[in-house]
């Protein structure tokens, strides 16, 4: 049973023919956080209606009440990969029995004081995307492709560092 709904295909194909089209008055879209500082390192973001947390964890004098935002900031990519992947998957008519993204993102911590002129940037993210599907490879791969070229997140973080893309169909890695 695919867990992308048929329907979505339709839907995305309409919104591809309108941006199309040539009318520009829905072409840029803008996404807007307000973020406040609750007490030390806790801080509270409101974003489209909804509120999220953010907190560092004990260890570094936090509360541990949420995610740090480079958790966040990882989880987003994952985030956007599920939904552009999914989007194209739709459009592609691929089945998807399952997709599950794990994004590791390393970086220097001693970037954060300025330590031996480190920099606190990550410096690679892994996007390693698993899907389970009875379509061929072959369309897998093709999917993959196009959402590592139509994410927002990732065409923006493809210009600021290193990003290694991973596939897994049906439990084996298969090469990009």
């Amino acid at each position: 049973m695919t867990i992308v709904s048929p329907d979505l295909a339709e839907k995305f194909a309409e919104m591809k023919k309108r941006f199309a089209s040539g009318s520009r008055s829905e072409d840029l879209f803008t996404n807007k956080a307000e973020v406040r500082l609750i007490k030390d390192q806790n801080s509270e973001a409101k974003t489209r209606g909804f509120t999220v947390v953010q907190d560092e964890p004990e260890s570094v004098w936090g509360t541990g009440k949420g995610p740090t935002p480079t958790d966040y900031f990882v989880t987003s990519v994952g985030f956007c990969e599920n939904v552009i992947f999914a989007r194209n998957a739709s459009l592609a008519g691929l089945s998807v029995d399952a997709l599950e993204t794990v994004v590791t993102g390393t970086w220097d911590r001693r970037g954060l004081f300025e330590i031996d002129g480190a920099s606190p940037r990550f410096r690679s993210i892994t996007i390693e995307t698993k899907v389970s599907t009875k379509d061929p490879v072959e369309k897998v791969v093709e999917v993959a492709r196009q959402t590592h070229r139509r994410c927002p997140v990732h065409a923006t973080l493809a210009r600021a560092t290193e990003m290694v893309f991973k596939l897994v169909v049906n439990g084996h890695s298969v090469p990009l």
